[in-house]
């Protein structure tokens, strides 16, 4: 008798864990590996933050007049007025006027080419003018166009000759920008 009540004691133990607690230590599974799953995101966002406010110390280290020339270098919109005022105040450096301005259609960059018109690239701006002067003020403004700090290419020049020194120059500017994403 003596062990007959703990004989019958551990049977019960058994067929309790062999019943319902079994099956219920088996619902766990999930609860485990998604518990692992989640360990090993907040691992990541925690190396992502590191990495962040390691970038935000860098980017906070550039001087303010940095950061205000790399903005009117690569600007993150375009701005079309204020780069036509530029370019008017230059050239009005020189004497010359702008006139006939034509702006053309923003269209992406691709890196891929074939024509898309989004790409992985900088967005871009074409556009057109017209400006009267001597050969020596076009090439005086075209130096301080090439060294301003807002990135532009020139594609177009025409130019027609007149009877004095004055010459018609037709100018074709292209501009870039990164567009926010």
């Amino acid at each position: 008798m003596r062990l007959l009540v703990p004989l019958i004691a551990i049977i019960g133990a058994i067929a309790i864990f062999a019943g319902p607690t079994r099956s219920n230590l088996a619902a766990t599974n999930p609860l485990i590996t998604e518990r692992a799953e989640l360990g090993a995101a907040l691992d990541s966002a925690q190396k992502i933050q590191v990495v962040r406010e390691t970038l935000q110390e860098r980017y906070n280290a550039f001087h303010p007049d940095d950061l205000n020339r790399l903005a009117k270098l690569l600007p993150s919109h375009v701005d079309n007025v204020r780069l036509i005022i530029d370019i008017d105040n230059m050239a009005g450096a020189y004497g010359m006027v702008l006139k006939d301005i034509e702006i053309g259609q923003t269209v992406s960059v691709s890196k891929n080419g074939g024509g898309q018109i989004k790409g992985d690239g900088p967005e871009h701006l074409d556009f057109h003018f017209a400006v009267s002067g001597s050969y020596q003020a076009l090439k005086l403004f075209l130096a301080d166009l090439g060294k301003s700090l807002r990135i532009v290419d020139i594609t177009d020049l025409s130019f027609s000759a007149k009877d004095t020194d004055v010459y018609d120059f037709g100018i074709g500017l292209r501009t870039y920008w990164l567009q926010d994403k």
